[in-house]
């Protein structure tokens, strides 16, 4: 037996919190909203993509964030998007280097932990 890929993850999201939800991910993150199958449509929460990345979010009630566990993003400008964040008023952290890769972590609207990742000798801009 072997793994073959990853074909989704899952983060909890507060109840009541779709519309946040879609401003950093869909917004800020670049993610898009994937139609889910009709027998879940009508849940809250909701299903999303970018590149071979998807992402389902689901409401815990009640909601505990997901402070360790946590997805690790490679993104292509690690400082941009570090910025954008910053500027939508969330923190972002700096993280060691780690295997070729500058880190650096944030939060989502709900407290889950978010790491981005870029390689070393990918990134243009002045740390």
């Amino acid at each position: 037996m072997t793994i073959l890929s990853l074909q989704h993850f899952n983060l909890p999201i507060a109840p009541g919190g779709d519309k946040l939800a879609r401003e950093f991910y869909v917004d800020l993150l670049g993610f898009e909203e994937v139609e889910r199958p009709e027998s879940i449509r009508n849940r809250p929460g909701g299903w999303f993509s970018v590149g071979s990345i998807n992402l389902h979010l689901s409401v815990q009630d009640p909601f505990v964030a997901n402070k360790v566990g946590h997805p690790a993003f490679v993104v292509d400008d690690i400082i941009k998007l570090a910025q954008r964040l910053r500027d939508a008023d969330y923190e972002v952290s700096d993280d060691a280097t780690f295997i070729g890769y500058i880190r650096k972590t944030t939060h989502d609207p709900f407290g889950n932990r978010i790491e981005l990742m870029q390689p070393e000798d990918m990134v243009q801009h002045k740390l």
